[in-house]
């Protein structure tokens, strides 16, 4: 009689399992989540530059489906949905941040504090990405 145990795939070591989180997935993975950031980021222009709403959205727009262009011409692969929501998240990301600058807007600095933030959580995952994306493909950098 088989147990739930012998039933089951082993776990791969714990350090297997932290290099793999950087994966591409199907639709979601962890690049999702800077590419989410990217369009917090690109809200807060509006409020701290005067910049129009409308001409921030198309600016991100443009520079999401540029990166996923740019993704196509260095060879990086990943799925058409995952490509898809790379673009989608950001455009996301830009509308409900500016809705909720619009429900609760916050002061200048206080705006400028939160926006430093998200840019800082933004460049480490991006980074940390970009490193786990090197050691899984140590022969692209030769």
């Amino acid at each position: 009689m088989a147990t739930f145990a012998s039933a089951t795939r082993p776990l791969p070591p714990l350090h297997d399992m932290a290099r793999d989180w950087w994966r591409k997935g199907r639709a979601f993975d962890l690049w999702s989540i800077p590419h989410f950031l990217f369009g917090i980021l690109m809200a807060a222009l509006s409020p701290l530059t005067g910049i129009p709403f409308l001409t921030i959205l198309a600016f991100t727009i443009i520079l999401a489906m540029l990166w996923e262009i740019y993704e196509k011409f260095v060879d990086i692969k990943e799925t058409t949905q995952n490509s898809l929501l790379d673009i989608i998240l950001p455009v996301v990301a830009f509308i409900l941040t500016s809705y909720l600058f619009l429900l609760y807007p916050l002061h200048h600095d206080d705006l400028l504090i939160v926006t430093i933030a998200v840019l800082i959580l933004f460049l480490f995952t991006n980074i940390s990405g970009w490193f786990a994306y090197l050691r899984r493909n140590r022969n692209f950098i030769h």
